[in-house]
């Protein structure tokens, strides 16, 4: 079996995190049921045999911290509540497993904690930093700065910050210190950029922007971004409401998938030339609604898909590893308000 976490809201059925079964013989998740109920899991990160989620109470937000023990169980090990102000929707560890990043959207935070990863828990933390930049001209979402990712560059020198309400990737120098800035780049205004994925190379980086609903292939080289081309991730004649949400590259580095919420989607892209390039193969309905967040399997073989609204049904697609497309194997369980997806490494 292959073992999973979905992170949820807690906003309506949700109950935090939920831990499933993957029987990847069958292409089905035998079993799903509720992992750890804590509230607005809304994104789970590992670090070897720990988990980090997401969370807030009341008054506080920040992290909470688990042990994963070998039947791939959630004992739980602390919390981090350290601010009064910002709840977050992205998390990192640095692979040294030295450091924690955490994105926080709605008041545009970039933060960073020191970790204990031996005793599973967080020591502090060491620095907020509050985004005010100039925002974008897309009045509902650019208001102001979001922050909506933070994670290392590849050669693990830098970590990046993705303003949506800014149009901008934000470079930091970090450490114990905390965070300065080295590079900003900037995107097309109204793009709202939200999350990247890097090639193994480490010479590109794929920059989803979830207003404009584009993927843009950007040259990467420390710490500074280079647009190369970019590519719409919905039909053209599609009109309707919708919004770019998460990216993922297979482990083979042959095929990139992002998913769109609205369209109910997954675009599927061919990775040409060393990863300098990507050519559309196909656009698959997920059929569910509002499909935050995907991931694929270890094995390559399976992409599972975890819809926000609706009935939340978890949809298992299993990967033609050669030309990249999705066929639906199985929609039997259900994660309410499920908003992440990760296999258990």
């Amino acid at each position: 079996m292959t073992k999973g976490f979905i992170g949820s809201y807690t906003k309506k059925d949700g109950k935090g995190i939920y831990q499933f079964n993957l029987d990847e013989d069958k292409g089905v998740i035998e079993t799903l049921e509720t992992g750890y109920e804590i509230n607005a899991s809304t994104y789970l990160a590992q670090y070897e045999d720990m988990l980090i989620a997401i969370t807030k109470n009341d008054e506080r937000a920040g992290l909470a911290t688990f042990k994963i023990n070998d039947e791939g169980v959630l004992e739980k090990t602390g919390e981090a509540l350290e601010s009064f102000k910002g709840s977050g929707c992205y998390v990192s560890v640095s692979p040294d497993g030295q450091y924690v990043f955490e994105a926080v959207y709605g008041d545009g935070i970039a933060r960073i904690y020191e970790l204990d990863a031996q005793n599973h828990q967080i020591k502090k933390l060491i620095k907020e930093v509050y985004h005010e930049y100039d925002h974008g001209p897309n009045v509902d979402r650019q208001e102001q700065s979001h922050v909506h990712y933070m994670d290392v560059t590849p050669e693990q020198k830098y970590v990046v910050a993705v303003d949506l309400g800014a149009d901008l990737l934000v470079t930091y120098h970090y450490g114990k210190k905390g965070l300065e800035v080295a590079h900003r780049t900037s995107l097309e205004p109204g793009d709202g950029p939200r999350h990247i994925e890097y090639h193994q190379n480490g010479q590109y980086a794929y920059v989803v922007n979830e207003l404009s609903n584009t993927v843009v292939v950007m040259a990467y080289e420390d710490g500074r971004f280079n647009a190369i081309e970019r590519h719409l991730t919905i039909p053209e004649d599609f009109l309707h409401p919708t919004k770019l949400a998460a990216v993922h590259l297979s482990k083979d580095q042959k095929y990139l998938y992002i998913s769109n919420r609205g369209h109910d989607s997954i675009a599927i892209f061919k990775v040409l030339d060393n990863g300098r390039h990507l050519e559309l193969v196909d656009i698959v309905s997920t059929q569910g609604e509002f499909p935050r967040d995907f991931n694929i399997s270890e094995s390559d073989r399976y992409l599972v898909v975890a819809h926000q609204e609706g009935d939340s049904r978890v949809s298992v697609f299993e990967r033609d590893i050669e030309n990249g497309t999705l066929t639906l194997r199985d929609q039997s369980q259900v994660a309410p308000e499920g908003v992440c997806v990760q296999f258990i490494k």
